[in-house]
């Protein structure tokens, strides 16, 4: 623990902690020296490394000192009374990625709490990820609001010393947190292994959701890729990952509660000579086909084997998908009569003319992925599947 002075005369007491599965626990000095993950099992180190989470946090917390009027500008975004003291500044380390290592930032006053993400970019892919999302998100924010993706505020670059002595930097952005929303993730459950969906609640502890309910996540995940889909550009949030914990869940009042927490890339990734209506149809026929096959794939726990999810997947994933093109619909972002004229087209294709789709957005993919051979091995099953839901929809769609 340690105090920082303010320009009023004040001091913010600044504590460092980690979350665990116990909850919040302080770091110690054995912690403090011990250096962070870099990188996954099985990858090699970039040179410089050697980063000790004592370099790590004093990084962030003179990250939030350098920049304290645009934090201050944060805060009173997010209700801070500026005349209000903040009694303690709490930083957490949270989990650390390829890319990511994020930190959570909590802010104390009397009556009130602020928790704000600060993503910490050290490799140098990462630090490329972390400009290029940060300018992402404010993109999206212009365009849609902070309806599903947190809102971000500043980025900047702090200096630190390895323990070698090298000199390299941190790349940081600083977002919203949402407090009680957790990553969810496929696990093997009962005697076949079988996977089902487990919110990793670090309140309440990791538990299995019901078929339902994990039907409920899945449909809000794809009617937040498709809210962002745009029916006239082809512009859509790719790629993204169940695997990255790219999606959190909360239960306010009970209910389930999906949000989109990272977004990579905002692009087309079909691209016509022409912006022709047939093309639109393509482009968004595409888009569905990727959206049910990526909505299936995860891996065991967050870092093992591929996982692929069970068929309540797919009947959540075309529910959220047409519930968001009505929406679209319905707020004038597209076409009116654009989600029932897609309806009739795709209910009216043979399983051979939906294969055809699906093969076209087979071709896009890496060859060498890792999910590939689990994509080959269950996606006739999958289109199969999806032309039964599709043909059972009510007619009003």
């Amino acid at each position: 623990m340690r105090e920082t002075p303010m320009k009023n005369g004040t001091a913010i007491r600044i504590r460092y902690s980690y979350s665990s599965p116990e909850g919040l626990l302080p770091m110690d000095s054995f912690m403090m020296t011990s250096f962070l993950p870099l990188v996954r099992a099985g990858e090699s180190l970039e040179t410089g490394h050697g980063i000790t989470y004592r370099a790590y946090m004093e990084s962030i917390q003179s990250l939030i000192f350098k920049q304290w009027d645009l934090f201050a500008e944060a805060l009173a975004e997010q209700g801070w009374d500026r005349g209000q003291n903040i009694t303690e500044i709490v930083l957490i380390a949270e989990k650390h990625g390829s890319d990511y290592h994020p930190a959570r930032v909590r802010v104390v006053t009397r009556n009130r709490l602020f928790s704000f993400v600060v993503n910490v970019a050290l490799t140098e892919r990462g630090k490329e990820r972390a400009d290029r999302e940060f300018h992402t998100l404010l993109q999206l924010f212009g365009r849609f609001g902070s309806r599903f993706v947190p809102r971000v505020y500043f980025l900047d670059a702090v200096g630190f010393c390895s323990t070698n002595g090298q000199a390299g930097t941190m790349t940081m952005f600083l977002g919203d947190w949402l407090e009680r929303y957790y990553e969810f993730h496929l696990s093997a459950h009962g005697k076949d292994g079988s996977p089902r969906t487990v919110i990793w609640d670090n309140d309440l502890g990791h538990g299995f959701v019901s078929s339902r309910e994990a039907e409920e996540i899945f449909r809000q995940a794809a009617f937040i890729l498709t809210h962002y889909y745009d029916t006239r550009t082809f512009e859509e949030i790719f790629p993204w990952h169940h695997a990255s914990g790219d999606f959190v869940v909360g239960r306010p009042d009970g209910l389930i509660d999906a949000k989109l927490i990272a977004v990579r890339q905002y692009a087309r990734r079909v691209v016509f000579t022409d912006d022709s209506p047939e093309n639109a149809v393509t482009a968004l026929l595409l888009f569905f086909a990727n959206l049910t096959l990526r909505m299936r794939l995860d891996r065991f726990d967050g870092v093992g084997e591929i996982a692929w999810a069970g068929d309540h997947c797919v009947e959540g994933t075309i529910r959220g998908f047409l519930d968001s093109l009505q929406r679209k619909a319905h707020e004038g972002s597209c076409d009116h009569f654009f989600p029932g004229h897609v309806m009739n087209l795709i209910r009216a294709m043979s399983p051979g003319e939906l294969a055809e789709v699906f093969s076209a957005v087979l071709e896009s993919y890496d060859k060498n992925a890792p999910d590939m051979p689990v994509i080959r091995a269950h996606v006739v099953d999958h289109i199969h599947k999806v032309y039964r839901i599709l043909q059972e929809l009510p007619s009003f769609w």
